[in-house]
């Protein structure tokens, strides 16, 4: 079997807040949210694109921006050529709104413009009559206010050219290069140590607060089975027939240790590299008894597994736990349904198949650390009532497309959990995706929607879009 190496996928969207440059040599602690409330400028819904392409795309640290122009709030641009319809004056004020334009679209991806690590490069193209010199005094107006917004760091390598014609008679377009802070930090209070969470994708995390690590519902392999996989993944193809199997040595890489192990079901993609990492850790597993049933049968020792079925509240040395009733996703039209569970009399012999990983049953998880409570879902459906009350910090929100299935998903999730301050959408990835394959498809589908969403329902929470095997801070 081909190993597979830890490695990040590349997306176009990264949504965050804080400020987490230290590591690149950034000291500056100028701060371009306040700078921009001093000079009166809020910033308007980003401009949609007007043909087939995306706003921005982010690869590793960088962020390419699509060229933009002079778009009013009303809808209206700024149109015209420099040196024979409008003045450099008139120039120099589109550029500037251009700018504005741009920064809604680098927050909307961001969620704090204080993960800037520096403006790189812009490209200022003006729609210029021939006997027109003067570019540069046009794309100042982008310049100066990017300087004034940034400081520093807002200071770039920047061509400015004038063009024969713009689209629709725009005055100016003008594109961005930005470097950003690859690991995502969000602060919702002062001092102790930071809650530090990795998305293994699917519905699998590690949670650690320096005290107590914490996974949840952890599949790293990956595998290529089923109907999902990619045309471009060379991996061997596993029919749910077959007997599971863990890439073990990817697993080595990325996960060392784990004090407990809480599993929301027991389908493939949540429960199939636990019985690994269980008895690699010597982690306490907490689930329902179809997902104990299936680790003994694996061989994990009686003593590390917890059983529990919705209601129980155990208090642990460091950590502590309250289990949540849950319903598992609205798959196939609704017409999902799976009363098949596991006990000690079931004669289960591993390995097992794939599709012998049935789901017994769905729970959530309101998991309390020293600092902050995390709400983690394993799936994109929940019952409301006993959601109502936990008012977690950090939701681990389902948001995969099953979800729409379901009456007014995102406003009665959201409202039910009393919009919490930080959302972290997961199970959102395909999962039989090898790491280090592209997943937009899926963050257009999934995310993108989800996060428009919560802008609306819930104003003051932040939406963070985990990237695979990137940590994200929360103070």
């Amino acid at each position: 079997m081909k190993q597979l190496h830890k490695a990040l996928f590349l997306t176009t969207m990264l949504f965050a807040t804080g400020i987490a440059s230290a590591a690149s040599g950034q000291t500056e602690t100028y701060d371009p949210e306040v700078r921009l409330a001093e000079l009166g400028i809020e910033l308007p819904e980003p401009p949609s694109p007007v043909a087939n392409y995306v706003n921005g795309v982010q690869t590793g640290n960088l962020i390419f921006l699509a060229g933009k122009g002079p778009l009013r709030p009303d809808g209206t641009e700024i149109h015209g050529k420099l040196g024979a319809d409008l003045t450099i004056k008139e120039g120099y004020e589109a550029a500037r709104l251009t700018a504005i334009n741009q920064l809604a679209v680098l927050k909307a991806m961001l969620g704090d413009l204080s993960r800037v690590v520096r403006i790189v490069k812009v490209l200022g193209m003006v729609n210029s009559d021939p006997d027109f010199v003067e570019q540069p005094a046009v794309i100042n107006g982008f310049s100066d206010l990017i300087v004034e917004v940034f400081g520093e760091r807002g200071k770039h390598a920047r061509a400015a050219v004038g063009m024969a014609t713009l689209p629709r008679g725009q005055a100016v377009e003008i594109e961005l290069v930005v470097e950003v802070s690859l690991e995502s930090t969000v602060r919702t209070g002062p001092g102790g140590e930071p809650l530090e969470m990795t998305y293994f994708g699917t519905a699998g995390w590690r949670i650690s607060d320096g005290n107590v690590v914490v996974l949840v519902d952890p599949y790293i392999s990956r595998l290529k089975y089923g109907n999902g996989g990619h045309s471009d993944d060379d991996r061997p193809h596993f029919a749910r027939e077959d007997l599971a199997w863990s890439d073990t040595t990817l697993i080595d890489s990325l996960i060392t240790e784990a004090d407990f192990i809480l599993c929301t079901h027991s389908h493939f993609d949540h429960l199939a590299d636990v019985p690994y990492i269980a008895r690699k850790t010597g982690a306490k597993v907490i689930s329902h008894e179809t997902a104990n049933t299936i680790l003994r049968a694996y061989g994990v020792p009686d003593e590390q597994l917890y059983t529990v079925r919705g209601g129980e509240d155990y208090q642990f040395e460091d950590f502590s736990v309250r289990v949540v009733p849950g319903l598992h996703s609205a798959l196939n039209e609704k017409l999902y349904y799976d009363s098949r569970r596991y006990d000690e009399a079931s004669n289960l012999e591993a390995p097992l198949r794939i599709n012998q990983f049935i789901e017994g049953g769905t729970l959530n998880f309101l998991a309390r650390f020293d600092r902050h409570t995390v709400l983690a879902m394993g799936g994109m459906n929940f019952i409301e009532r006993e959601f109502e009350g936990l008012e977690p910090d950090i939701l681990l929100a389902g948001i995969n497309g099953s979800r729409l299935g379901l009456y007014d998903y995102d406003r009665r999730l959201l409202t039910a959990t009393g919009s919490p301050p930080v959302v972290l959408p997961t199970h959102w990835d395909n999962f039989r995706y090898p790491y280090g394959f592209s997943q937009q498809a899926n963050i257009e589908r999934n995310v993108l929607p989800f996060i428009e969403a919560a802008r609306t329902i819930s104003p003051g929470t932040t939406v963070i879009m985990p990237v695979h095997l990137e940590p994200i801070k929360i103070h």
